[in-house]
């Protein structure tokens, strides 16, 4: 088979940017031919993407031939394909995660940071590395928003336990809410979609295991906290936040300056936190006036290759597959556990393709 337009990316975790990235791309973009290859993957990350887009377990030495190639972090696939054009997409800061990107291959044609912020900062290392050839352009990652729902709290969705999402500072806005909250009589509720448990003591805080659907939670919040390093990008749920109209309190991230917002909806964390009382005063105390965000423009419609899409996902979800379990595994759609050569059952040809690529069952002809 010969593929229009690929997105490679080497592991799908159970949450992060760049998975949300590929969703965002999925649901915008369907309508065109894309398939997205990847090496390893959560599951839900899977499922939610088969909704809209063909998705393929990436075979190590299997050719594959397409029109447009498009690597995310990894380009660990590039030697298998032959594309018409190879497109590297910078999401990250590089010099903040300590590790030269793969941008100097002999088979790369073009390359895209997700921001201004990250497109210079590519051009920055392909100059330290002597690439004198490499010219990034911008195109911001697309953003669609479902309708709003309402909860008030302060909310964070973010990988805690990676060293530049600021945990740190987040104890100390905890100690400072919370010393607040004892003086003025107050109470708030700070709920954490992470991968760690939070190691400080407080009432009110509430860790959740991560999870897909966060978005109705971060429209329901008073309040969106991100306190990350400055290596941030375009951040999901930064933008996420004020799409639905939720002020934000944040570190002074470089990309702010490229979202179209006022004081209004901000308040600043201080990187080292000498302000952290004043943040948690005006947490409880600052008038934030109504406001409408419109997030920066995406391109993605002039970078990918207009052809019509060929997947026809309802036929998948329809069609079922005989299979029967060769690895002991919870299965988290029959909610049971599946005991190897039990009887066979069915499932939908999707779920089947992600359980045989797993190696926890093989088909059964019915």
């Amino acid at each position: 088979m010969k593929y229009k337009n690929i997105f490679y990316f080497k592991k799908l975790n159970e949450i992060g940017g760049t998975e949300q990235f590929l969703y965002e791309i999925a649901k915008k973009y369907n309508k065109y031919d894309i398939t997205i290859f990847y090496d390893e993957a959560d599951a839900l990350q899977i499922q939610r993407l088969r909704q809209y887009l063909r998705c393929r377990k990436r075979i190590p030495g299997e050719r594959v031939e397409c029109d447009k190639a498009f690597y995310n972090f990894n380009i660990d696939m590039i030697e298998d394909i032959e594309a018409k054009e190879h497109i590297f997409v910078s999401h990250a800061i590089y010099q903040e995660l300590g590790y030269k990107p793969p941008i100097n291959h002999p088979k790369l044609t073009k390359w895209i940071g997700v921001s201004k912020y990250s497109t210079d900062k590519i051009e920055e290392f392909a100059k330290v590395l002597g690439l004198k050839n490499i010219k990034a352009e911008t195109c911001y990652n697309p953003l669609t928003l479902e309708p709003k729902e309402k909860v008030i709290h302060l909310l964070s969705a973010t990988r805690l336990e990676d060293k530049t999402k600021g945990k740190e500072r987040t104890y100390k806005l905890i100690e400072a809410l919370d010393k607040y909250c004892e003086e003025n009589n107050r109470h708030y509720v700070w709920t954490f979609f992470t991968d760690t448990e939070l190691d400080i003591e407080s009432k009110n805080i509430a860790c959740m295991k991560p999870r897909i659907d966060v978005r109705p939670y971060i429209a329901d919040s008073d309040y969106i906290v991100q306190l990350s390093n400055d290596m941030e990008t375009y951040c999901y749920t930064i933008n996420e936040a004020l799409g639905y109209g939720i002020p934000i309190v944040t570190t002074p991230l470089t990309v702010l300056k490229e979202f179209p917002i006022t004081k209004n909806e901000q308040i600043i964390l201080d990187w080292n936190c000498e302000n952290v009382d004043e943040v948690a005063k005006q947490i409880f105390e600052k008038n934030i006036k109504t406001f409408e965000y419109t997030p920066p423009q995406d391109n993605w419609l002039k970078l990918l290759l207009k052809s019509k899409n060929t997947y026809e996902p309802d036929l998948n979800f329809k069609r079922k597959e005989l299979v029967q379990c060769i690895k002991g595994y919870d299965d988290i759609k029959l909610k049971r556990y599946i005991t190897p050569m039990d009887e066979p059952y069915e499932v939908d040809l999707n779920r089947a393709e992600y359980l045989i690529e797993n190696n926890l069952v093989k088909r059964v002809d019915s």
